[in-house]
């Protein structure tokens, strides 16, 4: 297996190049989102369910897909799924309009960022686990993955606007970024194989993990491999952290997909505020990715407690002001905290599993994060039509919402703490 410290700086920083390129496939649909209305006017005549699977229903179709790769990620080498999910992801959106028909369109798009984004999102957090032994430096990788996966969100965005002037198809040319990627990942990724059970007995005795989560993780499993439970058990101690990702992506994604709907009701500008609104907060999440790792060193695996918090307050103060200056402030703060969160979950949910099961946490995280995503258009919406309110009026629900997501959070750390010291004494 490869790791940092086996890999020269010159194999190691173009490795980290391919991986942290790699991270375009996640950001794929922001190719799509300056071109929507074009597509809905473009299969008129096409049923409204078909359209909108194509735009909205990769992420679903992504998920057991995810949970394939984790699987696979733990019995297979991590190359080759990670080689395989971009190729898929490069074919289906470079050629994924060439023939303009509503079901091609749909079918390309549900391979592009559905089936290639859930492999590919999955195997590049496990070889950053695999990496990465040390958790700061763990943590500090991921939070550059995630910075450079905004950047390029940023960046597809921008050029399938400027390409779609001269029309919506044109779009599409964006995605040749993915080609020399995917020569960049078959010739520079190292081969990651999986882990063995006796590999994971070593690790334990050696205590690789030096944080107390990660120790703690590693120290439990350890035991239960001398009963033969490991392989069995691990899926426990993630069962807390799915559920919270679950809901505070679930309300992130209010604000972050659906920022058109808040400025409409609030009358804060057109289409062009909703665009800088949402660069506001692409760049402010990498931003706040790139200085994780800092945070982290110091507040370990409490670092997410002021993202939830900013992203709380982003929604009381949202839903009372009319300042198109003070929005965008407020949602640079929440893309602050998601950046805090998101890189949190993805290196924690490493810490609590054998080393052997990073894929597969990744994979369940990440579907928790990715279900998230579906589901927050539809819990808005239905919120909306059940109440009559308009969506800044539901704002301070879920701020409060995400208060009592994070006491629950916190009420949970201080029992696992407490179970710690008994266990020890």
């Amino acid at each position: 297996m490869a790791d940092a410290t086996q890999l020269s700086r010159p194999r190691l920083f173009l490795a980290l190049a391919a991986l942290f390129l790699s991270s375009m496939c996640t950001m794929g649909d922001l190719v799509i989102n300056p071109i929507v209305v074009n597509v809905y006017e473009a299969f008129d005549d096409a049923p409204l369910w078909l359209v909108n699977l194509g735009i909205t229903g990769p992420a679903l179709v992504g998920l057991p897909f995810g949970l394939l790769a984790g699987y696979l990620c733990d019995r297979a080498n991590k190359r080759t799924i990670m080689i395989a999910g971009f190729a898929i992801f490069t074919l289906s959106s470079v050629f994924g309009i060439v023939y303009v028909n509503v079901w091609y369109f749909v079918i390309m798009r549900l391979f592009a960022t559905g089936v290639g984004w859930g492999i590919t999102n999955t195997a590049a957090f496990a070889i950053l686990a695999d990496l990465f032994t040390d958790d700061t430096q763990h943590a500090r990788y991921v939070g550059w993955y995630n910075a450079c996966m905004s950047a390029l969100g940023a960046l597809l965005a921008s050029a399938s606007g400027f390409l779609a002037v001269g029309g919506w198809v044109l779009s599409y040319r964006a995605y040749w970024l993915a080609v020399p990627v995917l020569a960049m990942l078959i010739a520079f990724l190292p081969s990651f194989p999986p882990k063995t059970d006796t590999f994971e007995r070593v690790e334990a005795v050696h205590g690789e993990s030096r944080s107390s989560a990660g120790a703690l993780g590693r120290a439990m499993n350890a035991a239960r491999t001398d009963e033969g439970g490991a392989s069995r058990k691990w899926w426990v101690a993630i069962v807390p952290l799915t559920l919270q990702v679950f809901f505070v992506a679930l309300l992130y994604y209010i604000i972050l997909y659906l920022v058109g709907v808040y400025v409409a009701d609030k009358g804060l500008g057109d289409e062009a505020f909703t665009g800088l609104l949402t660069s506001v907060l692409t760049i402010s999440t990498a931003v706040g990715s790139i200085t994780f790792g800092f945070f982290y060193k110091r507040l370990k695996n409490k670092v997410y407690i002021p993202g939830l918090l900013a992203i709380a307050i982003a929604f009381f103060v949202l839903s009372w002001t009319n300042s198109q200056v003070v929005a965008a402030a407020i949602l640079s703060v929440a893309g602050l905290g998601w950046a805090f969160y998101f890189c949190f979950f993805y290196t924690y949910c490493t810490e609590l599993v054998p080393s052997a099961k990073n894929g597969m946490a990744t994979s369940v995280v990440a579907a928790s994060n990715g279900l998230a995503v579906s589901a927050s258009s539809q819990t808005l919406s239905y919120a909306m039509a059940t109440t009559g309110l308009l969506s800044f009026q539901l704002y301070p629900v879920f701020g409060c919402m995400m208060l009592v997501v994070l006491a629950l959070s916190i009420l949970w750390g201080i029992y696992r703490a407490r179970k710690r010291r008994r266990a020890a004494a």
